[in-house]
């Protein structure tokens, strides 16, 4: 198991292109391909690392492979264990970048939650500053 933000339409009906995806990524956010919808950038010395899915309308998932699929409704964006407030803030800024781009929502009040009750008050305190920044902007 793994922490991780959740980015999605409000509904998950609203999709994105791979195509779209990969090319944003690169080319906006100085990500690099790892595999097909997966993609990793390195951020203070953290590798981060987010993907593309397709999932249903309660934002579910269960698929073995990446392969073959061409549209997403979900990315999630993998949190490393010991995340320090230079590396929130940027991932924060990151989420923000992909959520206006799509016109998606940050899965946060529910992610803060599972955050503290999981004793990780800084991955919640990632959210609030998601949070923050979507105001300021």
């Amino acid at each position: 198991m793994y922490d991780y933000i959740s980015i999605h339409s409000s509904d998950y009906t609203k999709k994105v292109k791979s195509g779209y995806l990969e090319k944003y990524l690169i080319s906006n956010l100085g990500f690099e391909k790892d595999r097909h919808l997966t993609f990793c950038k390195e951020l203070h010395g953290d590798r981060i690392c987010l993907r593309g899915l397709p999932a249903d309308l309660d934002g579910n998932y269960a698929i073995y492979t990446l392969d073959g699929v061409e549209e997403i409704n979900l990315i999630e964006i993998d949190l490393p264990r010991n995340i320090s407030g230079i590396l929130e803030h940027a991932i924060a800024s990151i989420a923000i970048a992909i959520a206006k781009e799509f016109s998606w929502i940050i899965d946060d009040e529910e992610a803060a939650e599972k955050f503290k009750q999981k004793g990780r008050p800084d991955l919640a305190e990632l959210y609030v500053l998601a949070e923050e920044l979507r105001n300021q902007n």
